[in-house]
C-alpha cells in the first residue's frame, strides 16, 4: 500500500493537472508587475490568546486587524520558479485589555493592561515555486498552488496611547534598555531582517491578467516588535536618571500599566520573538507574454 502512494499521488496531480486545461505560452520568461490590498495581525507578548494553551490560531485576535498594501515586480522562469521584489505596508497592534479569559494566566494578562500599535513598512526579496508545473513547464494551469519565501528588511515603531496622544515607546526605554543599572538588556533597532514565508493560489485570468491569494507568516529576530521583551520590570525611579524630565514621567505612566498598581507578576516572556504575518489579494499585469494557440 505504501509503495503504491507516491506513484498514486503523482498520477492524481498529473490528471488534475490536464483537466485543468491550461494555456501554453511562447516565452521561457514572463514578467509580472502587481498590486494588492489585504489584512495584517500580529502575535506578541501583549493580548493574544484567552488561556493557557496557546497556539498559532488563537493568538491572533481579529479585532486587531489592519489594512496592509503591497506593490511588486516578478520575473517567471518557464512558469515554474520565480523572483520578486516587494514592498509592504501596514500596521499591527494589541491590548492586553481584550483579554476575558478565566484562567489565571488570562487574568494575569488582562490586569497588566499593555498595549501597543506600530506602521510596518517592508521591502523583500521572494522566490515562489509552483509544483503543478513540474508537469509541464510550457502550460499554465488556470489555478497554480504556490510556496514562497525570501527575505525582507522591515521597520516598525511601537508607540501607546497616552495623554490623548499616540507616544514612540523606545526612546523611553520602558525596560531599561542601555541603562548602567540594566546593562543586560540592550536598546532595539527599529529597522531589521527578517524572513517572510507563505503559501499562494494564482488564477490565470487572461494572458495579461493574474489574480495571486497570498498567505505571508513573517519570522523576526526581534521580541520587541510591541516593545515587550524582558520578564521583570525596572525600578520605576531609574527612569529619572537617563530621561529628560517630560520623557522620565511618561515612561513612568507606560512601563507598568496595571489596572491595581501592582506590578505584575510577568512583563513579556523572552524565550519567544514576535511575529507578524499578513492575506492580500493581489492584481498582476503580465508583459512580454504571448500565447500560442
Amino acid at each position: 500500500m505504501k509503495g503504491l502512494l507516491a506513484p498514486g499521488l503523482s498520477l492524481l496531480l498529473m490528471v488534475l493537472s490536464e483537466q485543468l486545461a491550461g494555456q501554453y505560452y511562447n516565452n521561457l520568461f514572463s514578467y509580472e508587475f502587481g498590486l494588492g490590498v489585504g489584512a495584517m495581525n500580529c502575535i506578541t507578548d501583549i493580548g493574544g490568546a484567552n488561556g493557557d494553551k496557546t497556539y498559532y490560531i488563537n493568538e491572533i485576535r481579529l479585532k486587531n486587524t489592519k489594512l496592509a498594501f503591497s506593490i511588486s515586480g516578478s520575473v517567471m522562469y518557464q512558469n515554474l520558479v520565480g523572483v520578486r521584489v516587494e514592498g509592504t505596508w501596514g500596521a499591527v497592534g494589541s491590548a492586553d485589555r481584550d483579554i476575558d479569559g478565566t484562567t489565571v494566566n488570562a487574568k494575569s494578562k488582562a490586569v497588566r493592561n499593555l498595549s501597543f500599535r506600530s506602521k510596518i513598512s517592508e521591502i523583500s526579496l521572494l522566490a515562489e515555486f509552483h509544483p503543478l508545473l513540474l508537469f509541464d513547464y510550457a502550460k499554465y494551469p488556470p489555478l497554480s498552488p504556490y510556496v514562497v519565501a525570501g527575505v525582507g528588511r522591515f521597520s516598525f515603531n511601537p508607540q501607546a496611547f497616552l495623554h490623548n496622544r499616540y507616544i514612540d515607546l523606545e526612546p523611553l526605554h520602558t525596560e531599561g534598555q542601555g541603562f548602567f543599572e540594566y546593562n543586560e538588556v540592550q536598546p532595539y533597532l527599529k529597522s531589521q531582517f527578517n524572513i517572510p514565508v507563505g503559501l499562494g493560489l494564482r488564477y490565470e485570468a487572461s494572458d495579461v491578467l493574474n489574480l495571486r491569494l497570498e498567505f505571508h507568516h513573517r519570522i523576526l529576530f526581534t521580541d520587541y516588535l510591541d516593545d515587550a521583551h524582558c520578564a521583570g520590570f525596572v525600578d520605576a525611579e531609574i527612569f529619572r536618571k537617563y530621561l529628560s524630565v517630560a520623557d522620565a514621567a511618561n515612561a513612568q505612566k507606560l512601563f507598568n500599566r496595571s489596572l491595581d498598581g501592582s506590578l505584575p507578576a510577568r512583563r513579556a516572556n523572552p524565550k519567544n520573538n514576535d511575529a507578524y504575518m499578513s492575506v492580500s489579494l493581489k492584481v498582476g499585469l503580465v508583459l512580454r507574454r504571448k500565447a500560442r494557440y
